[in-house]
């Protein structure tokens, strides 16, 4: 997949859910796989896999797995990469068309009413400066799912927020998700300040350092 590198048209006003049903109605093939979906999204596929990868992100136990390629796609936003760019061996999973067409008739109405929210406004905060940003902030929130002991789902939500955000080009939920992500990194740091602030003053107690 990977081999297009022009950002497709902001302009087009076509929904995911759109997307994903005529893919699912008129691809020619027997299978379809992800490099497939993502390059028929276009530039809105690095939120469409921001989103796909934050759902298992929320669930604990394979939330470190999947923060592997949410990292590698937030990176490609936060340097500004057209489209996103997938390792062959994640670009090449598949599935059979009839599997994916009965997925996106079930998931199709729920999709449907989270984007009647959605619309393209404060285009600023998802133009080109402000997905980079939206991009490192997800990178910051991927990477704290590899810490074992932390909850998932604070992080994972904003992902969430975000990624979809991103697909229709929605600032103010864009902003949303930022807010609640930098609120959640402000607080995992300020926890993990107080932590090493303990450990040390232990230290000075048990050690007479």
């Amino acid at each position: 997949m990977n081999d297009g590198t022009a950002r497709a048209p902001r302009g087009n006003s076509k929904r995911v859910s759109d997307v994903l049903h005529s893919l699912a109605d008129s691809w020619p093939g027997e299978r379809l796989s992800l490099g497939d979906i993502v390059r028929e999204l276009g530039d809105r596929g690095h939120g469409i896999l921001l989103f796909v990868f934050a759902l298992p992100a929320a669930i604990p136990g394979i939330s470190s797995f999947a923060a592997v390629p949410l990292t590698l796609v937030a990176v490609q936003m936060a340097i500004g990469l057209p489209r996103p760019w997938l390792p062959r061996i994640m670009a090449d999973r598949s599935m059979a068309r009839g599997d994916f067409a009965s997925m996106v008739q079930r998931a199709r109405p729920y999709l449907q009413r989270v984007e009647r929210l959605l619309k393209p406004r404060l285009g600023i905060v998802t133009g080109v400066v402000g997905e980079r940003i939206i991009g490192v902030v997800c990178v910051v929130l991927a990477l704290l799912l590899t810490v074992p002991i932390l909850f998932n789902i604070p992080l994972a939500v904003p992902l969430a927020i975000m990624a979809l955000a991103v697909i229709e080009r929605d600032g103010l939920f864009a902003s949303i998700g930022l807010a609640a992500g930098i609120a959640v990194i402000g607080l995992v740091a300020a926890l993990g300040w107080a932590s090493v602030e303990g450990a040390l003053q232990l230290a000075v107690k048990y050690l007479g350092m």
